[in-house]
């Protein structure tokens, strides 16, 4: 039986029309070199260490695996999902070639696989489940579902569906504390099926309102996302430290001050330090974690990091693998022009100021970039808490 592979475009935006124009599917980590006549899996990871030698182990481990399962473990006749950066939809093909090692291509794309795409419009929501269990920043990764990889042979000759507006996600477990960033991802994932709507009411020539709005629409629900992540997993955090006695206690959780009232209610038996500090938190639900600095502060009252979006941009930098790097200072640019343009669409009606009476453009591609790039972002903030240990 046929396997089933989801792969994230690259960062550079011309990968999109290059894969699909050229019936390719393609990952970084160029500097690995020619991987053909690799011997064995140990041998591609001696050849990857002695390629990136100044980055951290844990990454470059994460970059063998994902060059092994490429070159050996996909085979031709395997369906392989494309997630693109330009599009909120998604493409869908089949491998059709072995491993090759190309030199003719733009700077960056080394190691490839022929690939015969049969629809490049498949809305996300009809891929929802598949793409849920793609780790952030994992470019490859492969779907072991015995009923998903059959659901995938069934769409590569269906007609393209009709797309509707998406449901809103429904609430479950996930949006308490055991698995906030779970929760994230469902969210963005509703974003960008308002992402597809629009892309695809577009198309429609929908003449009945702004189609442009479904793409605003998708972007405030992005950052709402990001905001609603953080203050989730600060308070997953805080509830686990003081759940937890041993543990040792950030300087900020220990400046953290709860009201006099939760304390007393404490004393008298009315409430755990626990339940006070739920309380607490629910209280101050009105912070809003959208800026930069705020989200920051934020999580400096669950672990001590130093140079925290320094931190964050290094593991978007070498988590990539496709040459594109990033400084902190870049990062929180970013992050803040995203914020920047949630403001205005929620708050001046995306009014351009340079067209009287007109909106600022927006489209499925800047959007879904725009998500995609909060997803990563908040990944690799998960992956600087969760290994702060490891830094020096």
């Amino acid at each position: 039986m046929a396997q089933a592979w989801i792969v994230r475009a690259g960062r550079d935006e011309n990968y999109d029309a290059l894969a699909l124009d050229k019936d390719l599917i393609a990952v970084g980590w160029a500097a690995a070199g020619d991987l053909t006549d690799a011997d064995s899996p140990n041998d591609v990871k001696a050849r990857v260490r002695a390629a990136y030698p100044d980055v951290e182990r844990r990454a470059v481990e994460s970059y063998a695996i994902q060059l092994i399962a490429f070159r050996s473990r996909m085979a031709e006749g395997d369906v392989v999902l494309f997630l693109r950066a330009t599009s909120p939809d998604v493409a869908i093909g089949r491998v059709v070639g072995p491993y090759e090692y190309r030199t003719d291509l733009p700077s960056g794309i080394r190691h490839v696989r022929a690939v015969r795409w049969f629809r490049t419009d498949v809305p996300r929501t009809s891929v929802e489940r598949e793409v849920l269990g793609l780790p952030s920043l994992t470019t490859i990764y492969r779907i072991n579902q015995a009923d998903s990889i059959a659901r995938l042979e069934r769409l590569l000759g269906s007609a393209a569906p009709v797309s509707t507006l998406p449901e809103q996600p429904v609430p479950t477990d996930l949006d308490h504390d055991d698995m906030p960033f779970t929760s994230l991802k469902r969210n963005l994932n509703y974003a960008r099926s308002l992402a597809t709507a629009g892309q695809h009411l577009a198309q429609l020539k929908v003449g009945a309102f702004e189609v442009s709005d479904v793409f605003r629409a998708a972007w405030v629900q992005s950052v709402a996302a990001l905001d609603h992540w953080v203050r989730q997993e600060i308070r997953a955090r805080m509830l686990k430290l003081v759940a937890q006695p041993s543990l040792p206690k950030p300087r900020g959780f220990a400046a953290f001050q709860i009201s006099l009232g939760l304390i007393e209610e404490v004393q008298l038996g009315k409430k755990t330090w626990v339940q006070a500090l739920d309380q607490q938190l629910r209280d101050q639900g009105h912070l809003v974690y959208q800026n930069p600095d705020k989200i920051r502060d934020g999580f400096a009252l669950v672990h001590d990091v130093k140079g925290f979006w320094d931190r964050v941009a290094k593991v978007l930098t070498q988590q990539g693998g496709d040459g594109v790097s990033f400084t902190g200072k870049e990062v929180q640019e970013q992050l803040k022009q995203i914020v920047q343009r949630r403001h205005k669409i929620a708050h001046e009606y995306d009014d351009d100021p340079d067209t009287p009476g007109g909106k600022r453009p927006i489209d499925g591609a800047e959007t879904t970039r725009t998500i995609d790039y909060i997803e990563q972002v908040a990944a690799a903030i998960l992956d600087v808490l969760n290994n702060s240990a490891d830094q020096p």
